[in-house]
């Protein structure tokens, strides 16, 4: 079973799901000035916006992880891969609940 979050209303599922409609590349990058202080919730939270602008209210396939530049020692930057996807209401609900009870 694949490891599963909800973040600002969009479902994280770290592996596919079966009924998930697959819409658009969630490749994603949050560095920049202060990169260092960044955090994983600050990386969801980023691809949580780009989802719902989407029309979307899921990751599938999510993978995050750090990467630092080379030429900039101190500039770490969080990075998000997966796809961005349509859950039916149905399954986003089911999903949501077990977090809201448990």
């Amino acid at each position: 079973m694949a490891f599963v979050t909800v973040y600002n209303g969009v479902v994280f599922i770290e592996g596919d799901h079966p009924r998930a409609i697959k819409r658009y590349s969630a490749e994603t990058r949050v560095g920049g000035f202060g990169a260092q202080l960044r955090n994983l919730n600050d990386l969801k939270a980023c691809m949580a916006n780009n989802a719902r602008v989407n029309g979307c209210n899921c990751v599938v396939n999510f993978t995050y992880g750090q990467k630092s530049k080379l030429i900039a020692i101190d500039d770490v930057a969080y990075v998000g891969n997966g796809i961005y996807a349509q859950l039916s209401i149905e399954d986003y609900n089911a999903i949501v609940s077990q977090f809201q009870n448990g």
